[in-house]
C-alpha cells in the first residue's frame, strides 16, 4: 500500500492512485449517466460506454452497482458489488474470492487505514446484505462472519446485519 498519493480524486473522492485515472471519455459517459437518469435505457447505454473505454475500473463499477441497486435489481447489485470486490482485492493483492482470503490478509484488512480497504469492506457488506434480501442468508452469514472477524471496530456493522438475518436484532 502507498504511503502517499496525489491530490487527484475521483467523483467519489478517493485518491486515483488506489485505483488509477478514470479516461476522460468513460468519465464523461457517467455524467451522460447521471443525466440521463430516469430514462434507465439511457442510463445503461451510457454506463455500458463507460466500461467500453474503462473495463472493470472501479468507478464504473461503483456506477453499474449503484443504478441496480437503486432500481431494486438485487441480482443484478449483487453481480457488480462481487465485481466491486474482486477488482478491489486485485489492487490490495489479496485473493479475489473471499472465501479464499488467508490469515495474513484477515489480518491485513483488520489493521490497514487504507480507502481500498475500507471500500472492500463495504462493498463485502454490501453483497452480504443483498444475499440476504435475495434469500441466500447461508452465504449470506458466512460472509458477515467473516467480515465480523475482520471489523474488530464494528464500523461496518456485519454483527448487527448478521442478528438480523437470524432474526435476533432486539432494536
Amino acid at each position: 500500500m502507498r504511503s502517499c498519493c496525489s491530490n487527484d480524486v475521483d467523483a467519489y473522492g478517493i485518491p486515483e492512485d488506489y485505483w488509477g485515472e478514470l479516461v476522460e471519455e468513460a468519465a464523461r459517459e457517467l455524467k451522460e449517466a447521471a443525466k440521463a437518469y430516469p430514462n434507465k435505457e439511457k442510463v445503461l447505454f451510457h454506463l455500458y460506454k463507460a466500461f467500453e473505454k474503462a473495463g472493470k475500473h472501479i468507478t464504473v463499477l461503483i456506477g453499474f452497482y449503484r443504478f441496480y441497486f437503486y432500481q431494486s435489481d438485487l441480482l443484478q447489485s449483487i453481480y457488480w458489488g462481487r465485481l466491486c470486490m474482486e477488482e478491489t482485492a486485485k489492487k490490495l493483492r489479496i485473493n479475489e474470492n473471499w472465501m479464499d482470503l488467508t490469515e495474513d490478509q484477515i489480518e491485513m484488512l483488520k489493521c490497514a487505514d487504507n480507502p481500498l480497504v475500507d471500500l472492500y469492506l463495504r462493498a463485502f457488506h454490501a453483497v452480504a446484505y443483498l444475499l440476504g434480501r435475495a434469500g441466500n442468508k447461508e452465504e449470506a452469514l458466512k460472509m458477515l462472519q467473516l467480515l465480523t472477524k475482520i471489523d474488530v471496530t464494528s464500523q461496518i456493522g456485519a454483527s448487527r446485519l448478521a442478528n438480523i438475518l437470524k432474526g435476533e436484532d432486539n432494536q
